[in-house]
């Protein structure tokens, strides 16, 4: 018999979020994804059986409990269409960021995220967004200050943005009267009683049409994964997992994803022929990283999501656990920013303050391939200086905090 060698570039795999948790979802030619180092583990639990005889030999041992392990890296990309705001123009890997305790809500105009306070004061004010007469194409951040305190109709605010011609004057805020930023449709109405204080600040982010991910503490989505080997076939139903991302300037942006699901049997089967999302990724360059309304020179951005995702033992199941779980995450990433003067931005002061601050960072500029990454109370965790060629920099920790609940950061893809 002539045995014929298995090629490890003939491997794809396949992803599809499942109608029951656990029970296998059909996959098909469209529900293919590009990746690199696709890997399949076994985990499986070894029983020793410790028993003693009148020979030191040990004696045979029998497999306990097997869980299913997949690896693979992606690109962070759109699929040039995801900017129609529909369900049904979401990209694949949308569908991996669900399985990893994300939920998916679609936006066929624009729309806000916060206003979100920035400083550390009690405020009595109450914002209203309104965005139905906005037009904007992309993500728009603007900030709004109070530089002159006072009552309604004394104090005044200033609003910037990190986008050229959003930014507006100082003039007058008055209760229940709306005040418009910038030039792309968005009017923010606020309802306060007490005097404005000096320093006061918001941040608010104008959407526009997309998709959203968010995390979620109840209720995820599992996903039956599939992983060919060259013509052998690893499914594994009741995927959860994690991703880190990391993106570099001048590389395209990578996400590592690793899941845990129920062990499947390997069955031969022909490695299918897939249809994949065409969408070339894009160069990770006019990030508009910032940090505090800071835009530092940054030439790398990682985040962690760090779930923690553990089976859910069960004597009535096979191999003796009924699947998996997200039981928790702790997200957390870095920059690596040049070093600057305390006056161009006190990176120390907010780290010893503990300062939550606004975060975003966007991969692609493309309507229908641009990914955004918005965290409204990021917070420096460690800092320490680095050199870059002979420039000196920071290695600059970060931990994405909740502003409420369930919003430490959001996925946009528009």
């Amino acid at each position: 018999m002539t045995l014929t060698p298995l090629l490890t570039r003939r491997a794809v795999v396949q992803a599809a979020i499942e109608d029951v948790s656990g029970t296998p979802q059909a996959v098909g030619a469209n529900d293919g994804i590009l990746v690199e180092s696709p890997m399949y583990m076994g985990d499986a639990q070894m029983l020793e059986r410790k028993f003693v005889r009148d020979t030191l030999s040990p004696i045979a041992h029998i497999t306990g409990r097997v869980t299913a392990k997949m690896e693979f890296t992606t690109e962070l990309r759109g699929n040039g269409s995801q900017n129609a705001g529909t369900l049904a123009a979401s990209p694949v890997i949308a569908r991996l960021f669900q399985m990893c305790g994300y939920a998916l809500t679609a936006h066929a105009a624009s729309t806000t995220f916060g206003p979100y306070q920035t400083d550390p004061s009690e405020s009595d004010v109450v914002w209203a967004a309104n965005a139905t007469a906005a037009d904007n194409t992309d993500v728009i951040s603007y900030k709004v200050k109070v530089t002159t305190p006072g009552a309604s109709g004394v104090g005044k605010v200033t609003v910037t943005s990190d986008t050229p011609g959003e930014g507006s004057a100082e003039q007058v805020l008055t209760t229940g009267t709306a005040l418009d930023l910038g030039t792309k449709g968005l009017v923010l109405t606020p309802t306060f009683a007490d005097d404005l204080k000096e320093g006061q600040s918001w941040t608010v982010w104008l959407m526009p049409p997309g998709l959203a991910l968010t995390p979620i503490s109840d209720g995820f989505q599992s996903g039956t994964l599939v992983m060919y080997k060259d013509g052998v076939e690893h499914t594994m139903p009741g995927s959860f997992g994690t991703f880190t991302i990391d993106a570099q300037a001048g590389q395209f942006a990578t996400v590592k994803w690793t899941f845990t699901g129920i062990w499947s049997n390997p069955v031969d089967n022909p490695t299918p022929n897939l249809i994949y999302e065409r969408t070339l990724p894009a160069m990770v360059e006019l990030a508009r990283l910032q940090v505090a309304d800071f835009q530092a020179v940054v030439e790398k951005f990682t985040y962690d999501q760090k779930n923690d995702v553990q089976i859910r033992p069960d004597v009535n199941a096979y191999m003796g656990y009924n699947g998996t779980r997200i039981v928790s995450r702790m997200p957390e990433g870095g920059i690596d920013p040049e070093a600057t003067l305390v006056a161009d931005n006190d990176f120390w002061g907010q780290l010893i303050a503990a300062s939550r601050m606004p975060f975003q960072v966007r991969v692609g500029s493309e309507p229908g391939n641009t990914v955004w990454l918005l965290a409204p109370a990021t917070q420096y965790s460690g800092l320490t200086y680095a050199d870059r060629n002979g420039i000196m920099t920071y290695d600059a920790k970060l931990t994405f905090s909740a502003y409420q609940a369930d919003d430490e950061l959001t996925i946009y893809l528009c």
